[in-house]
């Protein structure tokens, strides 16, 4: 144990090194870690790379810009007001219209109140991520994630960069800060999206509080089980049965689960599963009314494409569902329809499945860095948390965990037992107490000559066949 324990010391105190040492001199990068950018030709808007040049604004891209800028004043003003504008119509008609890009990340932080989370607990932050570089087990997965997170995004490109740095330090402090969680992939990607916007300090608390207030509660979708994913899904089917029924039984025909092509809907709001630019319109609106976003969201997208997919095959179904970046709308339409849907459901009784159950409910935050330490010392003795080398690759097969999900009953997924396999390409793990390693299968096409079988249908990213993560603005 001992020996295990010093060994697993050594392994991240090597990560971490690397990640203080970052791109100066002598820094030690794989070539394969270092992406060839000569490549990419082009930086868009909003700061992703692209290998070809963008086809030239149309009039309803530019008018769409102008109109976004014009509404800077205003917002301004509603920022320099905030506690007045939240008992206004307006407010909400606004940002389903679209926040400025420009003052994004001041709109976003008074929604997530970030300066009150900082002002509250000064300094913890910095002491809080010196413990985790010491203490967090799940160093080496947020390692591997940050390396493969939005590498074509102009602040990601750089391994160990500057906010490569930042991300993989949200991360491992958010870890420690929330033990029943710890870390789950799936929340790289949201912290890389807060990091377009904030600061690090600033990401790590917006990340906080996306996880454990009550209107967003994404805790509940990362803890370990997902009980609030489980129950999202559930609602959607549901959604789907009583208002869409036809479609509804051609899916399950073709023997299409809602629960497979609607995780990372429900997980990250669909992050990279819609135009980047669509992305921030919807995580605009989420972060402002919550679960009612995604909830409408999902049922906006099956509704929409429900000629189509009633005529759709296994994998045609899947492909789209999983990679819907060629529809012929514009986002305001989609915002529009998106708000429509939302009373339509509000009127039907199904906006919203209810209160959250007590076990999706996020602990109590250590209220200062002393307790912080507690907690992990406490955690180290009871649970035995001391990261160890091969904590990363537990996975005893979750077919049985998951049964429920392509046996298509009801039985609640449980946590399988942990053992170690000889492969982990294809699976995605959730690192928190080794009784409690939670696997996420990528599940291929059913057919092997489908084009789309080298496509995730879990949490990973869409590749293309050279395994590249396609982003269309």
């Amino acid at each position: 144990m001992a020996h295990d324990s010093n060994e697993a010391d050594r392994e991240r105190a090597a990560i971490v090194a690397k990640y203080d040492k970052g791109r100066e001199e002598g820094a030690e990068i794989d070539p394969w870690e270092d992406a060839d950018f000569f490549i990419y030709k082009v930086t868009d808007r909003y700061g992703f790379l692209h290998k070809e040049p963008l086809a030239s604004r149309t009039d309803l891209e530019r008018k769409a810009i102008l109109i976004e800028r014009s509404r800077e004043i205003k917002w301004i003003k509603m920022l320099n007001n905030w506690d007045k504008a939240l008992q206004t119509d307006k407010l909400r008609s606004r940002v389903y219209k679209g926040i400025p890009n420009s003052l994004r990340s001041r709109a976003w932080g008074q929604m997530l109140r970030v300066d009150k989370l900082k002002s509250t607990k000064e300094g913890f932050y910095d002491e809080a991520k010196q413990l985790a570089r010491l203490t967090s087990p799940d160093i080496k997965q947020i390692d591997l994630d940050v390396n493969r997170t939005y590498r074509n995004h102009i602040m990601f490109r750089e391994r160990y960069g500057v906010k490569q740095q930042a991300l993989f330090h949200v991360l491992a402090t958010y870890s420690m800060y929330n033990t029943e969680v710890g870390y789950c992939q799936g929340m790289s990607g949201i912290a890389a999206l807060l990091l377009m916007y904030f600061n690090e300090e600033d990401a790590f608390w917006a990340l906080s509080s996306l996880l454990s207030d009550r209107m967003h509660g994404m805790h509940g979708l990362f803890k370990p089980g997902f009980p609030k994913l489980l129950r999202l899904q559930e609602h959607h089917e549901k959604i789907c049965k009583k208002l869409l029924t036809k479609v509804h039984k051609h899916l399950k025909k073709i023997e299409v689960d809602a629960r497979i092509y609607s995780m990372k809907w429900f997980l990250q709001c669909f992050l990279d599963r819609l135009p980047f630019s669509l992305t921030l319109r919807v995580w605009d609106a989420f972060m402002f009314d919550g679960d009612r976003v995604p909830i409408a969201m999902a049922f906006l997208v099956i509704k929409l494409y429900k000629k189509q997919l009633s005529k759709m095959n296994f994998d045609e179904a899947m492909g789209h569902l999983q990679t819907m970046e060629s529809h012929s709308f514009n986002d305001d339409e989609i915002m529009e329809a998106l708000q429509s849907t939302m009373t339509e459901l509000r009127r039907s009784g199904l906006d919203h499945p209810g209160p959250s159950q007590t076990t999706e409910q996020a602990p109590p935050p250590p209220r200062d860095i002393d307790e912080l330490r507690s907690r992990v010392l406490f955690s180290q003795r009871i649970h035995d948390v001391n990261y160890k080398p091969s904590r990363i690759n537990r996975n005893e097969s979750f077919r049985e965990g998951i049964k429920a999900m392509y046996d298509n009953d009801d039985e609640p997924i449980t946590s399988p037992k942990a053992s170690e396999p000889d492969n982990t390409d294809d699976r995605i793990y959730h690192n928190v107490q080794d009784n409690h390693n939670t696997i996420i299968p990528k599940v291929p096409a059913k057919s092997s000559g489908s084009p789309l079988r080298s496509t995730s249908y879990g949490l990973g990213n869409p590749t293309d066949a050279n395994g590249h993560v396609p982003v269309s603005v």
